[in-house]
Formats: C-alpha cells, structure tokens, sequence
C-alpha cells in the first residue's frame, strides 16, 4: 500500500526475459546534482503516478494482459514490473522536456527540477515548465511538489547555493 492507496502488481518476469526495449540510459545523478547546485532558486515537481501517466504503445497493449477471477484485462498506460518501462518513462520524460532540459530543468523520471539564478527568472521559468506538461497532458502531484525552494532535498543531499551536503 502506497500512502493511502493500493499499488496493482502484474508479474511480467516471462515477458521481461524477452522484452527487447530502447536502451535510454538515465541520466547521471552527479551531473543532475551539479546542474541544479550554485542556484539561488529551486522547484521540486513530482508526476502523479508519472508511470500510468504514460501511454503504452497500442500495439503492445496486448503484452500487458493478465488474468483474473472477473476476466482478462490489459494496460493502457504503463504498469510498474515491465523492464522497459523505466527507460521508456525517461525517454517520454526527456522529448516533453528537451527545449529546456540543462537550461533550467532537470529531470529523472518522475521528478522534475526548475533551477534559476532568481525569483523573476524562476517564475518564468515555472511557466515555461507548466506550459509544457499542459501540452503533453501531465498532471503533478501537488503534495510532493516544492516551489521557490533557497534549499532542496534531492537524492539523499541538501542542496542550496553554498554547498552540497549529506541529508543526515
């Protein structure tokens, strides 16, 4: 159980073993870290259930099927255990992103980071980054979203303008 909902499994470990899928590497945490450090402002946007929020490809809907006591159902969108939904996840994530990606938005997976030298800039910004998940039909999840941040939380790190250090 996930917070206050239950997260629906399928075991795709037969379907894995042959699944052959683009290899989009993630990108290097370091390199995410350095991007957003030495920045005075920062969000921190979270896709709600950025997995499901990813079409599946309609001639693979198929592949997803499984059985139950009601009947057979199929995913429309992509369901967590198929290997190749993690780097399918980012490669959607990068194409929706790519006209600001390493300007001021870095993104892995689900988590999107808008970094600015300045609150003007960073509501420009912020714009720009709605705009685009308006255009590609994604939703946030607003209580993991922090805006305008001078300090934020990321992989295991504190990061602010001054320094990078571990979270305790």
């Amino acid at each position: 159980m996930i917070g206050k909902a239950y997260r629906f499994a399928v075991d795709y470990r037969k379907l894995n073993v042959i699944t052959k899928y683009p290899r989009n590497p993630l990108p290097l945490i370091d390199d995410l870290i350095m991007n957003i450090s030495h920045t005075g402002i920062m969000s921190a946007l979270d896709l709600r259930s950025g997995y499901f929020q990813m079409a599946v490809n309609p001639s693979d809907i198929f592949k997803t099927a499984f059985v139950t006591k009601n009947g057979t159902y199929a995913f429309r969108r992509m369901p967590f255990g198929l290997s190749g939904a993690a780097p399918n996840v980012q490669k959607a994530i990068d194409i929706i992103f790519k006209p600001v990606i390493g300007k001021f938005v870095n993104v892995y997976m689900d988590d999107v980071i808008i970094s600015s030298p300045s609150f003007t800039q960073h509501v420009k910004h912020l714009k720009e980054v709605f705009r685009l998940l308006h255009e590609a039909g994604l939703s946030l999840n607003k209580d993991k979203c922090k805006f305008g941040c001078e300090e934020l939380k990321y992989f295991g790190l504190i990061i602010n303008k001054e320094e990078i250090k571990t979270d305790k």
